[in-house]
């Protein structure tokens, strides 16, 4: 969605300030269940992806950089049964692939989720969620800071 004029910053940034209501939201558009959600079609935790993210774990071992994945905020009502599922095979993954591999993973997927006002829609951050996000990324003592200057 791009509103606001579709002014993406120099970081690449696009800082939308609507706020999500599930109430107006869906009278706009309509609400897809997870189980036909497209999005979820070629749904697989091994495969292209998963080599994808060996090699580039590995890349950042060999360079000795951090690397510290984040799985971003989702709200509840994104958060259907069928996705939900899909979240938290998502995050076993996740964990399991950083505990194998050697990397930090930090799940904030449910710290906003009753939170709509940080949403642009069900499944994104407006500027005061990404706001919100990088306020706890810089307080998180798992993500090794001081490695990264």
């Amino acid at each position: 969605v791009l509103s606001e004029g579709g002014n993406i910053d120099i970081d690449g940034f696009l800082p939308l300030s609507n706020r999500f209501n599930p109430v107006t939201y869906y009278q706009k558009y309509a609400r897809v269940s997870g189980d036909y959600d497209s999005d979820y079609d070629s749904f697989n935790l091994e495969g292209r992806q998963a080599g994808a993210m060996v090699t580039l774990v590995q890349f950042a071992q060999a360079r000795q950089i951090p690397l510290v994945f984040v799985n971003l905020p989702l709200t509840n009502d994104y958060l259907d049964p069928a996705r939900k599922r899909h979240e938290e095979a998502f995050q076993q993954h996740m964990l399991t692939l950083s505990t194998q591999l050697g990397f930090t993973y930090l799940d904030l997927s449910l710290v906003l989720a009753n939170q709509p006002d940080y949403f642009s829609d069900p499944s994104h951050l407006n500027r005061y969620g990404a706001y919100e996000v990088s306020r706890r990324l810089a307080q998180a003592v798992m993500i090794p800071w001081q490695q990264a200057k």
